[in-house]
């Protein structure tokens, strides 16, 4: 298996300072939604060589399965990847950012429901989990919560897709693109080290043999200087 995580494009709260103001499912930006675009085409028409088993440049990245978190960023950036790819995005859960949809003063907050969903992505594959009642519905998640949640996301990859032909793009965060990466590389947590992703980058692992390569991190060769957020 391939396997290509892709940040979301600048969202409103990526460009707060100090988290002050900030809203609890927020939309891209303008420049998220130029970059998004960007890395749609990319996923589309770019190379994606991998180092690790002497293939070589390609016409795209050949995706075969398109995943996205449940988030308005998320759903919106995948919007055009779908498009571009010919195929329809399709929620995966658990790949959502660590605490899920929550504001400090409120208790739990549902997220989007299946119908608002629906209505604003209609292409999307929205799981049998996800009703009228919105998709997160109940308190912010824990620092426990999410690492475990990461971990059973890396369980999945390994158990189902890692020894297929599959070439999996998921479109998730920041937060949740490094818990799982250390899940991935040390089954936990790192400890004195932290992975950080920009926004629509690209980071490409490759699972064969029962074994996990890193072929690169952070990749955002498709975007212009000035919409590197």
């Amino acid at each position: 298996m391939q396997l290509f995580l892709v940040r979301h494009g600048q969202s409103f709260n990526n460009t707060l300072p100090d988290g002050n103001g900030r809203v609890a499912d927020p939309p891209l930006t303008d420049i998220g939604e130029k970059q998004a675009p960007l890395v749609a085409q990319h996923l589309a028409s770019g190379s994606a060589k991998n180092p690790y088993h002497g293939d070589g440049p390609s016409g795209g990245f050949d995706i075969t399965r398109l995943f996205t978190s449940a988030h308005l960023r998320c759903l919106q950036t995948s919007e055009p990847i779908g498009e571009a790819l010919g195929m329809e995005p399709e929620i995966w859960v658990d790949v959502h950012e660590e605490c899920g949809i929550w504001m400090d003063e409120v208790d739990k907050l549902p997220g989007m429901t299946k119908s608002e969903i629906a209505d604003r992505f209609p292409r999307v594959v929205i799981p049998d989990e996800i009703g009228e009642e919105g998709w997160w519905n109940r308190p912010k998640e824990t620092e426990a919560e999410w690492v475990e949640r990461a971990q059973r996301v890396a369980d999945e990859l390994w158990n189902v897709y890692a020894e297929t032909e599959e070439r999996i793009a998921i479109v998730a965060h920041g937060g949740f693109i490094k818990d799982l990466l250390s899940a991935l590389i040390v089954g936990g947590p790192l400890s004195n080290a932290h992975i950080s992703s920009r926004n629509t980058s690209i980071t490409h692992l490759s699972f064969a043999d029962d074994q996990l390569f890193v072929g690169s991190v952070n990749c955002v060769d498709h975007l212009a200087a000035e919409l590197v957020t």
